[in-house]
C-alpha cells in the first residue's frame, strides 16, 4: 500500500495538540515547549530531506529523527527526558558499508529515546549490514558482502485449544528437501523468543526460487505480537534476529533506523569522499541500494515517529 505523505503529515500535525492531555506534556510547560519546537523542526527537516539528493540527505534525515525523538521523550519519558549528545559512535568508518560498526557511547539521545519507546538498547557495536538486514523494509535487498540474517515474515495458524502453529517465510538457497528441516532449525537459532519449536514434517515448500515456507509448531502457547511484532501497516508479522552475535534482542525498527541514519550521516558529514564514492551508480554496487534506503526513509520515518508518539503500531490503526 502506497503511503499518502500528505495525509501522514496532517496526522502528525494533529499530534501537536491531541497528545497533550494523554501524555506527560500536560505536566510541564518545558515539555510542551520542547515538544512543539522539536515537532516543527522534524517537519521542516523532513521537507528538506525530500529536496536534497543522497549525498546530503542522511544529514537532514538523521537530525529529523533526533528532533522527533526529543518530542517523543518529552511526551513519554520520565526525567531525565532531554539530551545533549548522540549516545552512538562509529567504528571502522572507511570499511565497506555493510562492515561499518556503530555502538553505544555513554547515555545520549539514542538511549533516552530507546527508553521512551520501550526499545531494547544497543549493548555493543553492531554492523550496518546487521541493522539493514533486520529491517523488513529490506527483506529482499541485502547489502553486498553482508551475511547477516534477515527479517522473516511469519503468520499464525493457531488451532483452538491446540498447539501453536505458525508459517515462516524464508529467503534462502535451496538446501534440498532432505536437508531443509535441519537447515531451517539452524537458521532460526538467530531469532529470539521462538525456542521450543519443531518443524512440521513435510510442511516445507519452495514456492519460488530462493523462497521457502515451512510450518513451525510449539506445544505451548506463543504470543506472536511479542516475538514477531507487526511492522507499520503490513499485515505480516516479522521475526527479527539478534544483531550482535550475543543473543541480545534487536532495537525496535524505529531505533534500528535511527542507528543506521546516524551512521550514514556521519559518513556524509565527515567522510564525504567515501560516501559519495559509495553512491556512484556507475561504479558502486551499493549505490542503488543506498538510494532506495534514503528514498524509503522519507515514507518510513514519519510512520515510525507516529507509532512512537502514539505508543501503538500503525498496523492497528488503518493509517495509509
Amino acid at each position: 500500500m502506497a503511503v499518502d505523505r500528505t495525509l501522514l503529515r496532517v496526522e502528525l500535525r494533529r499530534r501537536r495538540t491531541s497528545l497533550e492531555s494523554k501524555t506527560l506534556l500536560a505536566s510541564s510547560s518545558s515539555r510542551r515547549g520542547a515538544f512543539s519546537a522539536a515537532m516543527q523542526q522534524f517537519e521542516e527537516l523532513m521537507s528538506a530531506s525530500a529536496a536534497v539528493g543522497p549525498a546530503s540527505r542522511p544529514i537532514t534525515l538523521y537530525y529529523a529523527i533526533v528532533q522527533a525523538g526529543l518530542a517523543v521523550a518529552a511526551a513519554h519519558k520520565t526525567d531525565p527526558w532531554s539530551f545533549g549528545q548522540h549516545g552512538l559512535k562509529l567504528q571502522n568508518a572507511r570499511a565497506p558499508i555493510a562492515d561499518i560498526s556503530v555502538g553505544p557511547e555513554g547515555t545520549g539521545a539514542f538511549q533516552i529515546v530507546a527508553q521512551a519507546t520501550n526499545s531494547p538498547p544497543l549493548q555493543m557495536p553492531v554492523t550496518v549490514g546487521a541493522l539493514w538486514s533486520s529491517l523488513p523494509d529490506f527483506e529482499f535487498r541485502k547489502l553486498p558482502s553482508s551475511s547477516a540474517p534477515i527479517a522473516l515474515g511469519i503468520y499464525a495458524d493457531v488451532e483452538p485449544d491446540g498447539p501453536s502453529l505458525a508459517t515462516v517465510i524464508v529467503e534462502d538457497e535451496n538446501p534440498g528437501r532432505e536437508k531443509f528441516k535441519q537447515h531451517l532449525s539452524d537458521r532460526l537459532s538467530a531469532y529470539l523468543g521462538i525456542d521450543g519449536f519443531t518443524v512440521v514434517e513435510g510442511s516445507y515448500e519452495e514456492v519460488r526460487e530462493r523462497r521457502w515456507t515451512a510450518q513451525l509448531r510449539w506445544d505451548h502457547r506463543i504470543d506472536l505480537d511479542e516475538i514477531a511484532p507487526a511492522y507499520l501497516h503490513n499485515e505480516n508479522y516479522f521475526l527479527r534476529p539478534s544483531l550482535d552475535g550475543e543473543g541480545n534482542p534487536p532495537p525496535s525498527p524505529f531505533m534500528t533506523w535511527w542507528a543506521m541514519l546516524y551512521t550514514f550521516s556521519v559518513l556524509s558529514r565527515y567522510y564525504p569522499r567515501e560516501w559519495v564514492a559509495a553512491l556512484n551508480i556507475d561504479k558502486s554496487e551499493t549505490a542503488a541500494l543506498l538510494e532506495y534506503c534514503l528514498e524509503e526513509a522519507l515514507d518510513v520515518v514519519p510512520q515510525l515517529v507516529m507509532d512512537a508518539l502514539d505508543g501503538e503500531p500503525t498496523s492497528t490503526r488503518h493509517v495509509p
